[in-house]
């Protein structure tokens, strides 16, 4: 994280970002078009990803030995091999949820339904994008300068998430959509709902170590949505300094939304002020 390569790619995406929503604020193409579009690039994007992470792995048995009189847990390879896709690459992070969104913004006909995505898909796209942009975890396992030109799964990552973040802060912009400031608490009380479940579904998806049927730790983590541990790589030892964090995200978050919402008062008094001229 944050190396050149990083950077690099960095500003590529902000580039992006920029010259995509400059040409929709210019040309004002209807956002279902723009939806529809950003979903087939998402798709071929999830494929790319997909490609690019998925591994054939041998089919094992357990097995126990005797080393020099000590019984050791082994596995055994049976001779079959499988595609195996980790845990960790599933679609259930944040921006990879936009894609399911998008999904139900093209299928849907109930227009009250689809306001509320598009309530949900503004504040999520752009802070959960510019998140992954900026603290792009699939940098570390990049092992040579090259890999940030050569590697597949490095084009797919940032230039998704940059559609992600252009995407949401064209439906922040289109009158079509027509957000409003108050649309703030059904954001808030959404990104909630996804949040709640990833406290299930890391601790599901982990490998955790028991001894004498009690948990005495984990051998692999799954952190959807960082809900366990935070970005940044800080170490927390104790119960209550993960509560602190916990915290801390929420009101974060919190400010975060309400703080994208905001803009949106000035286009209430416009429009207030375009009626009140009207009569």
């Amino acid at each position: 994280m944050f190396s050149t390569g990083h950077f690099i790619w960095i500003a590529v995406s902000f580039i992006l970002i920029g010259v995509f929503t400059a040409l929709c604020i210019r040309f004002k193409p209807p956002v279902k078009r723009v939806i529809t579009v950003c979903l087939a690039l998402g798709i071929l994007s999830e494929v790319i990803k997909i490609l690019s992470v998925i591994e054939i792995v041998p089919m094992v048995d357990p097995a126990i030995v005797n080393e020099n009189g000590t019984y050791v847990l082994t596995y055994v390879p049976t001779g079959e091999y499988s595609p195996m896709l980790a845990n960790e690459h599933l679609p259930l992070e944040l921006c990879s949820l936009q894609l399911f969104f998008m999904a139900l913004l093209v299928i849907l006909k109930d227009e009250r339904l689809k306001h509320y995505i598009y309530v949900l898909m503004f504040p999520t796209g752009v802070i959960g994008g510019m998140l992954g942009v900026v603290l792009a975890t699939t940098t570390n396992y990049i092992k040579t300068p090259s890999e940030f030109i050569t590697s597949p799964r490095i084009w797919q990552y940032f230039i998704y998430h940059a559609m992600i973040i252009f995407l949401s802060i064209y439906i922040g912009y289109s009158k079509e959509i027509y957000l409003k400031f108050k649309d703030w608490k059904p954001a808030v009380i959404a990104v909630i709902l996804l949040d709640l479940p990833t406290f299930y579904i890391n601790s599901v998806m982990s490998e955790k170590v028991y001894l004498n049927n009690e948990l005495v730790g984990t051998s692999h983590r799954i952190n959807y949505l960082s809900s366990y541990v935070n970005p940044l790589g800080i170490v927390l030892k104790e119960k209550w300094q993960w509560i602190i964090y916990l915290l801390i995200r929420v009101v974060l978050a919190f400010g975060l939304i309400v703080l994208l919402f905001v803009p949106f008062i000035k286009r209430k008094k416009e429009r207030s002020l375009g009626e009140h001229k009207q009569a």
